[in-house]
């Protein structure tokens, strides 16, 4: 893990190098569903450290007077907040945008980067008002057992529902970063629904095992100490959210047990269960 960060810290020095040689030029390009976002720059490491990474790509773009490239264009820029927050104001989901960049074509990362200077006026583009409404169009997956799965860009899944154990659940399967499909995310659901009722008991006793306790000594107001059965009774599974590792998520609605908070049950399928939470 160490040896995998410091080939990625490495691979960025090496692509500021690169910036700082490289001339300016303007770009044209289409956002994607996920628009700008931003990461505290070493965070849980660099306490009150005031840069944050821009996360923002390009789903097709060119260069002034080029040909459409519809490879993703990543931006690498280091921001303080309030420089992040003004590309956000600026920069709208599934829009055009016109920047002032300097441009990686072949990075050290082996794909296109650039970093941004400057938001330009909005371009008037045929070519790429094409791409957006192409990438707008709805794309949907049937699977023989669950049924129409749609994707969701933001989040880079396909949502869809799922009859789990007599009651019908939303479930989300999660696009694989490496190749773009959802073939081993699929696996992960198969895999959990034809041992459905396993699954089920396995979750329930593991939720009363690490969260009964907690919310009898630190959630009750005024009641009666729940029994394991009144706490199973209690939880509603929602959604069900799968992973191309083996990974999942099963979320369920707490029954005011926690006021209002879901809980969550994280495991996968060589582990087994490893995680009970509370959330939202």
């Amino acid at each position: 893990m160490e040896d995998m960060f410091e080939d990625t810290s490495i691979k960025k020095e090496k692509l500021h190098r690169e910036f700082a040689e490289l001339p300016e030029t303007i770009i044209t390009g289409v956002v994607g569903a996920r628009g700008a976002v931003g990461n505290k720059r070493g965070a849980g490491k660099v306490p009150g450290d005031e840069y944050w990474s821009l996360k923002l790509s390009l789903i097709a773009w060119k260069e002034l007077g080029k040909k459409i490239n519809n490879s993703p264009l990543i931006f690498s820029n280091e921001l303080t907040y309030n420089e992040l927050k003004l590309i956000q104001d600026h920069v709208e989901r599934e829009s055009l945008v016109q920047f002032k960049v300097k441009l990686s074509k072949e990075s050290p990362f082996g794909d296109a980067r650039a970093q941004l200077l400057s938001i330009l006026d909005t371009p008037d583009d045929i070519e790429l008002k094409a791409a957006l409404e192409k990438y707008k169009e709805p794309v949907e997956v049937t699977h023989p057992e669950f049924g129409v799965l749609v994707l969701d860009r933001s989040l880079d899944c396909f949502e869809g529902r799922i009859n789990w154990q007599g009651e019908p659940v939303e479930l989300s399967v999660s696009v694989d970063e490496e190749d773009g499909s959802i073939s081993s995310s699929l696996k992960t659901i198969e895999a959990l629904y034809s041992q459905s009722g396993d699954w089920s008991k396995k979750i329930a006793d593991y939720a009363v095992s690490e969260l009964l306790e907690v919310m009898n000594e630190n959630w009750l107001e005024g009641q009666k100490e729940f029994t394991a059965s009144d706490f199973i009774n209690s939880m509603e599974l929602l959604f069900i959210t799968v992973y191309p590792d083996g990974k999942f998520e099963f979320c369920h609605d707490d029954g005011d047990m926690f006021l209002g908070h879901s809980i969550v049950i994280s495991g996968s399928l060589t582990d087994g269960l490893s995680e009970a939470g509370i959330s939202g």
